[in-house]
């Protein structure tokens, strides 16, 4: 769901610079009004420079009729922008594309890349999903009435103009490819996807291990009031997530939107496809939830997983930049709408791009078979030394007790910029571990390490925890420590208790975001564990102990996804 508050100083992967919160903001007039005065100058510039790169595409090989109006199944009625090549077809028909928008964005996103699909003869249909932009209604939030509208265009589409109806194509970015996804799965007439920073489950990217997302879901839900016409169910359920409450109906609400839901019915269809590319730092849409959902679809398929936050690595080609993602979605449709032999298919599946813009690295699939667990066990702290990440098992039976109520150094950053920072400008949080207070933070660490670690995707903190109220936040963080003492944030995770008794043990296992790091030989790995982090909601704001328990049986591990 991609809104303006995640773009911020971005690069491309072409390594340019831009202010791409206001150039997208530029594409919705409600944007820039919500933007206040003081933005309204740059808004304009940026205005500029999207329309100028679109007039560098409208060179009279294609046609532009921005005035398209589609009535849905209640009488809803959507705006829409067709583009058609003026190039005759040999056989009178031209493959199709449809965009669908971001959250909080319109149809007016996908400018410059329909312009270059409509220059390549494809016709392109972008519209503004109900409750955004011009579109009526309410937005649905990629439910059924979302997966109606859809239909609807592609109705249209084929009515009004000389659509291939064995060639059409769907791609969107965050809320666009949530409903891209939705719509491969249940549209018969749609034959593949490109879905770029979406999800596969929406209740676990907003309640994953039981914990709101707090500064994402609050983005989303102020957004939706800023820029469209939300349904009052999407800030309610946000609400009930806060809460802990009625989750059940939560659930089921959100079942109904998440493409996982669907996948028999994608895997029982002949003759689709789709690429999906999504980041690494995505913490809305995480990537562990868009690998299991990627793993489970059995058609002809390609992961690209990237640098970046939510849907920071897709920016570039909205603006026109030549990129890995967009480049592999035009050669994607040229090879399945149009039946061009551009290799794309003999490029790896899956491939992973290091931490901190490094290279990336090819996997033949996921689950990988050059992928294993490394499983390290976890010995307690003593009174003067820290807790140990080891190869042995641990033979001490004790518990370590912290208390809440305090942040510690162990921290994910400043939110979203923090992240942007560490994905785009090679800037990333560190600390020296030495000053996590342990009253309120645990640290483990390792010897030096002898040999590379190559982490290639998930890591897992599986413990035993007690809480004094039967609450509890638990905050994971994985560290790279250098030989000098400082400790780089590679990932974490984060986990929540809110139904447990007082003191009453839990078996708790919290998995980190995935990512694809190579630890040097020599350094150090680290986990700090504490009870608050300001991305996340907490369960209670009165103060509890925490007890992270450690025995022979069950072992407290990490377990790490490596080659």
């Amino acid at each position: 769901m991609l809104i303006v508050g995640s773009f911020t100083s971005c690069n491309s992967d072409s390594s340019k610079n831009t202010e791409a919160a206001a150039l997208l903001a530029s594409l919705d007039p409600s944007l820039g009004q919500a933007a206040g005065s003081g933005k309204v100058s740059e808004l304009e510039d940026s205005s500029t420079q999207i329309q100028n790169a679109f007039a560098q595409e409208n060179d009279g090989t294609f046609t532009f009729n921005n005035n398209v109006k589609v009535t849905a199944f209640d009488g809803v009625v959507l705006e829409a922008s067709l583009f058609q090549p003026t190039a005759p077809s040999p056989t009178g028909k031209y493959p199709a594309v449809i965009f669908v928008n971001s959250w909080a964005l319109n149809k007016y996103e996908y400018l410059v890349p329909a312009a270059k699909l409509a220059k390549k003869g494809f016709i392109v249909i972008t519209y503004s999903t109900r409750g955004f932009g011009a579109s009526g209604g309410l937005i649905d939030t990629a439910g059924p009435k979302d997966r109606s509208d859809l239909g609807k265009i592609i109705d249209w589409l084929l009515a009004n103009s000389p659509t291939d109806p064995a060639n059409i194509g769907i791609s969107g970015i965050s809320y666009g490819a949530g409903i891209a996804l939705a719509g491969l799965s249940t549209e018969p007439r749609i034959k593949t996807a490109v879905a770029m920073s979406g999800w596969g489950n929406l209740k676990r990217s907003l309640y994953g291990n039981d914990t709101p997302r707090l500064v994402w879901g609050l983005l989303l839900v102020a957004s939706s009031y800023i820029t469209g016409k939300p349904d009052p169910i999407i800030a309610q359920n946000f609400g009930k997530l806060i809460q802990h409450t009625d989750i059940d109906f939560v659930t089921t609400w959100a079942a109904d939107r998440s493409p996982e839901t669907f996948v028999g019915q994608l895997n029982a269809s002949t003759g689709k496809s789709v690429l999906i590319s999504n980041n690494f730092e995505d913490y809305l849409f995480n990537p562990n939830a868009v690998l299991d959902y990627y793993a489970q679809i059995q058609i002809p398929k390609k992961l690209l997983m990237n640098e970046g936050i939510h849907a920071s690595a897709e920016i570039g080609g909205i603006l026109g930049f030549s990129g890995t993602v967009w480049d592999n979605a035009y050669d994607w449709f040229d090879y399945w709408l149009k039946g061009i032999n551009n290799g794309i298919m003999a490029k790896p599946q899956v491939t992973f791009q290091k931490r901190f813009a490094g290279p990336r690295v090819t996997l033949p699939s996921w689950p990988s078979p050059t992928v294993s667990d490394k499983t390290f066990y976890l010995k307690p702290r003593s009174l003067f030394s820290n807790g140990e990440i080891s190869t042995s098992q641990n033979t001490t039976t004790t518990s370590t007790g912290i208390l809440s109520g305090a942040d510690t150094v162990a921290t994910t950053g400043f939110p979203i910029l923090g992240d942007i920072l560490a994905s785009h400008a090679e800037i990333p949080v560190q600390t020296n571990l030495g000053f996590v207070s342990r009253v309120n933070g645990i640290v483990y660490q390792s010897s030096n390490l002898s040999s590379i670690l190559k982490i290639r995707g998930k890591m897992f903190w599986n413990g035993r925890v007690s809480s004094s109220l039967g609450k509890a936040n638990i905050n994971v963080y994985f560290y790279d420590v250098d030989k000098y003492g400082t400790a780089t944030l590679i990932t974490h995770g984060t986990g929540t208790i809110f139904d447990a008794g007082w003191y009453e043990t839990r078996d708790i296992s919290i998995d980190l975001n995935a990512v694809a790091y190579d630890v040097p030989v020599g350094n150090k790995i680290a986990i700090a564990i504490d009870t608050f982090d300001i991305m996340y909601s907490v369960p209670t704001a009165l103060i509890y102990g925490l007890d992270v328990k450690h025995g022979k049986t069950p072992q407290s591990t990490l377990v790490v996804q490596a080659e």
